[in-house]
C-alpha cells in the first residue's frame, strides 16, 4: 500500500468530516451507559439497528443467526441458526421452542415480490448429550449450522461450526439425503463455502489448531478438483486417529489455493494472506481467520476469475486472487489485499456473497458497542490501525467490493452501505429482484432483517425492515415485517463524520 495513497484518503476523510461538522447540527450525548446516538436520532434506525427496529416491536429474540442462502429456482431463501438456546428457548416473549445446542437450518418461501411471510424448521441438528464428549451432538448428523450455500443444481451445503464435533464437517443436503463431504483438522471451522457456476466447490479450513498436519497447521483455502458438487459419493467416516488432524474430503482431491501468512503471487505490494497494515504501512497482524470465499467469473466458460476471501480479525482484511483452471488444476496468477483506508478500515469480515451484478458484499460482524461509558475501548484495534481515535459507528456493515470496470485502480471500489442497517452482519444475500437483500445477524437478542433497494442494482439507497415474529404451534414463525426507515449512504456517512464523540 503506497503511503501517497494512504495519506490523501486520510486527509480527504478529515476534510470531509470538517465540512460536514460545519453543516450539521452537532448531537449532544449523556455519559453513561447509553448508545452514544439516542433511538430518538433520525438516523438510529441505520446506526443502532437491533436496539431500534426492538423499539418499534420487532422481535429480538433469535440467536446466533448465521449464513443466508438462497434457491432461485425452487424460491426459497434458508436461514441457518447455529445454536438454538437463551431467548429462543427460555419460555418468554414471542420465541418460546425447545432448546437445541446442535442448531436447526430454517427455510422460508419466497413470494412473487420476494417477501417471506414464514420461516420453518427446515434441518434440525442433534440430538444433543451433553456427557458424549467429543461428539456431543450425534456425529450422523448436522451439529452448529453456520455457512450455507446452493449450488447450481439445487443442493444445499452446510458447514459447521461447532465444538459438539471432534471435526468439524461439510455437508451436503439434496432434499432428501443429507451426505457428509469433508471433515476438518481439529480447532478448524468450515468457512467460506462456495460452488461456482460449472460446480467447482471451494471453502476454507478457518483457524486449525497449530498440531494440525501440514498445510492444515495455518488457515488455508481450497478448491476441490476432479469432483462437481452433484457428483454421487458416499459420507467420509467420522475420522479417527491422525484422520482428526487434516482434512478428509469424500470426492476428489483438494488443492490449497491460499494459506495465511505465505506471500501473495505477484503481488504488487508485496504482501502475504491474511496481512493487514495500519494505515502507516506497518504491520499490525496476520490473521489466521479465512472466511467468505466469492469466485467472480470474468468468462462465460467460468474458468478463470477473481477469488475474494475475507479475514476474520478485527481491523478485517479480505484477499483478492485471480485465477485460471489449467486442466484439472487451478493457477493462481495474482493478487493482492483489498485497500479499506477510504473507508476508515474494515472489522471481522465474516461471510460474503456475490450480487447478481458480479460484485462482492463482504460482512462486518460483531459491531462494535458504541456505548457511551466503553466506546473507545471496544474500537481500540482499530484506533491502533488508524492512528488516531476511531468512531465505532464506521464498523458494522455490508461493503460491497467492485472491480473497477474503467481499469483505473488495481485495487478494488469499496462502498460501505450504511443505509442497509448497522449490526452483527454474518453475510447478506441479495435476491433476483436485484434489490432486496435478507442478512444474518449473529449473536444474542438479535433480529432478522429485510433490506430494499430503491433502484435494482443499487444498494446505497433504500428501506430497512425488522421482523415482528408469531410463533405458530408447528414451531414455524409467522413474519411481519416492520418499516424502520429509509436513507442513503451519503448522508449516514455525513452524520457519522459530524459526530463530537465524548
Amino acid at each position: 500500500m503506497k503511503m501517497s495513497k494512504i495519506k490523501l484518503s486520510v486527509l480527504a476523510f478529515l476534510s470531509l468530516a470538517l465540512v460536514v461538522a460545519l453543516a450539521v447540527p452537532t448531537l449532544v450525548y449523556a455519559q453513561d451507559a447509553q448508545p452514544l446516538v439516542p433511538l430518538t436520532d433520525p438516523y438510529a434506525p441505520f446506526l443502532e439497528s437491533r436496539a431500534y427496529a426492538a423499539s418499534k416491536g420487532a422481535t429480538a429474540e433469535f440467536n446466533k443467526m448465521e449464513w443466508v442462502a438462497l434457491d432461485a429456482a425452487k424460491k426459497k431463501l434458508y436461514i441457518a441458526m447455529s445454536d438454538v438456546t437463551k431467548a429462543m428457548s427460555d419460555g418468554e416473549g414471542a420465541i418460546k421452542v425447545p432448546e437445541n445446542r446442535c442448531g436447526i437450518v430454517y427455510v422460508a418461501d419466497l413470494d412473487n415480490d420476494y417477501n417471506i411471510t414464514t420461516l420453518k424448521p427446515l434441518i434440525a441438528g442433534g440430538p444433543y448429550n451433553k456427557e458424549a464428549k467429543p461428539n456431543r451432538c450425534d456425529v450422523n448428523n448436522i451439529s452448529n449450522p453456520d455457512n450455507l450455500f446452493v449450488d447450481p443444481y439445487g443442493n444445499l451445503w452446510i458447514g459447521e461450526d461447532t465444538s459438539n464435533h471432534q471435526n468439524n464437517a461439510l455437508w451436503r443436503w439434496d432434499g432428501k439425503n443429507l451426505l457428509r463431504y469433508a471433515t476438518l483438522p481439529t480447532g478448524a471451522e468450515v468457512t467460506g463455502v462456495f460452488v461456482t457456476q460449472n460446480g467447482d466447490l471451494i471453502f476454507s479450513v478457518q483457524h486449525p489448531s497449530a498440531m494440525s498436519q501440514y498445510p492444515f497447521n495455518r488457515g488455508t483455502v481450497v478448491i476441490i478438483n476432479g469432483f462437481k458438487s452433484n457428483a454421487t459419493f458416499k459420507s467420509v467416516p467420522v475420522p479417527t486417529g491422525d484422520a482428526i488432524h487434516t482434512l478428509t474430503v469424500a470426492a476428489g482431491k483438494y488443492q490449497v489455493i491460499l494459506r495465511a501468512g505465505e506471500a501473495i503471487p505477484n503481488d504488487i505490494y508485496g504482501q502475504r494472506f491474511g496481512q493487514i497494515n495500519r494505515l502507516d504501512n506497518t504491520l499490525q497482524l496476520v490473521c489466521n481467520h479465512p472466511d467468505g470465499n466469492v469466485f467472480l467469473p470474468v468468462n462465460s466458460k467460468g474458468t478463470e476469475g477473481y477469488l475474494f476471501t475475507n479475514y476474520e480479525c478485527r481491523p478485517g482484511n479480505v484477499s483478492k486472487l485471480y485465477l485460471r483452471q489449467s486442466g484439472q488444476t487451478w493457477e493462481v496468477l495474482e493478487g493482492e489485499n483489498v485497500d479499506f483506508s477510504s473507508v476508515m478500515g474494515s472489522w471481522n469480515n465474516c461471510g460474503s456473497s456475490p450480487t447478481p451484478w458480479n460484485t462482492v458484499l463482504t460482512a462486518e460482524e460483531y459491531e462494535p458497542a458504541a456505548l457511551a461509558d466503553s466506546w473507545q475501548r471496544n474500537v481500540i484495534d482499530m484506533t491502533n490501525y488508524l492512528g488516531m481515535q476511531a468512531n465505532p459507528y464506521h464498523y458494522g456493515y455490508l461493503v460491497e467490493l467492485t472491480p473497477d470496470p474503467s481499469g483505473d485502480y488495481v485495487s478494488p471500489i469499496v462502498e460501505k452501505h450504511y443505509a442497509m442497517g448497522r449490526f452483527s452482519h454474518e453475510m447478506g444475500m441479495v435476491m433476483p429482484d436485484q434489490k432486496t437483500v435478507y442478512h444474518g445477524d449473529d449473536g444474542a437478542n438479535v433480529v432478522l432483517f429485510k433490506f430494499v433497494a430503491a433502484e435494482a442494482g443499487v444498494l446505497s439507497a433504500g428501506t430497512l425492515y425488522a421482523a415482528k415474529v408469531e410463533q405458530q404451534a408447528d414451531e414455524s414463525f409467522k413474519l411481519t415485517w416492520i418499516e424502520l426507515g429509509k436513507g442513503n449512504d451519503e448522508d449516514i456517512a455525513a452524520a457519522i463524520a459530524a459526530m463530537k464523540l465524548p
